[in-house]
């Protein structure tokens, strides 16, 4: 009988755990995938043209987006990214065509 209740009290404080850790990150919608046609730094600001395609080649309605952030030698034009907006309207950008493990090697010259 005691272990049980050891056993109910621990899921319980995993499952509040978890509930706290997913409610702190950012809430984002389904989003697209899309190819990147055009990338161009302006300032601290990158200039990236998306197009709808999900990254099958196809024509598609494009989306010119700025984001600002430090360089990101992971979102190179030919890439396929998710681009999803969080509640409070801030894009999210997000290389889906290569793992990060790849990437990373990619990056040091082992790979290329």
């Amino acid at each position: 009988m005691n272990m049980k209740k050891v056993t109910l009290t621990i899921a319980m404080i995993v499952g509040l755990g978890l509930t706290a850790c997913s409610g702190s990150q950012k809430q984002y919608d389904d989003g697209y995938a899309g190819e990147i046609l055009f990338s161009q730094y302006e300032g601290s600001n990158l200039k990236l043209t998306v197009r709808y395609n999900n990254c099958d080649g196809k024509e598609g309605k494009v989306e010119n987006l700025v984001i600002t952030q430090p360089y990101d030698s992971d979102l190179p034009v030919g890439a396929c990214v998710r681009v999803s907006t969080a509640e409070d309207g801030t894009k999210n950008i997000r290389n889906i065509s290569r793992s990060v493990s790849r990437s990373w090697l990619s990056r040091t010259g082992i790979i290329r």
